[in-house]
């Protein structure tokens, strides 16, 4: 099992386990990361390569087609989770009126560390 997953498991399972008996909603407490080591992992994976980053100085996507909609303070509507979950189920649904390329599977390549502080970096967008 790649590492990653191997180690979100636990998280993955609560998490998809839905609303307990008690009518509330199971959360997953996502750890603060530090979006400086972020930001140079999302160097470092080259996620700029299809990525475009409002507000940074990465070179430009050159994804083919492009992405529609580069990262910047949008994310900010989004929790943690989400952002994680866009990251590590790289083949989420893509809606039929979006052509976009498949996201790579990151889960050899991408430690847990490396996935909270690029969460943090993206969070840091919404607050420039």
């Amino acid at each position: 099992m790649p590492r990653i997953f191997a180690l979100l498991l636990p998280v993955i399972v609560v998490v998809a386990c839905g609303v307990p008996e008690g009518g509330e909603r199971a959360t997953f407490f996502f750890p603060d990361g530090d979006p400086e080591a972020g930001r140079t992992a999302f160097g470092q994976m080259q996620c700029y390569a299809c990525h475009g980053v409002i507000g940074d100085d990465f070179p430009e996507p050159h994804a083919t087609p492009p992405l529609p909609t580069p990262l910047g303070p949008d994310l900010a509507a989004l929790s943690r989770g989400q952002v994680a979950e866009a990251i590590i189920a790289p083949y989420h649904p893509i809606p039929d009126d979006l052509e976009a390329p498949q996201m790579g599977d990151y889960s050899e390549a991408m430690t847990v560390r490396q996935l909270i502080d690029i969460i943090a970096y993206l969070e840091s967008l919404g607050r420039q």
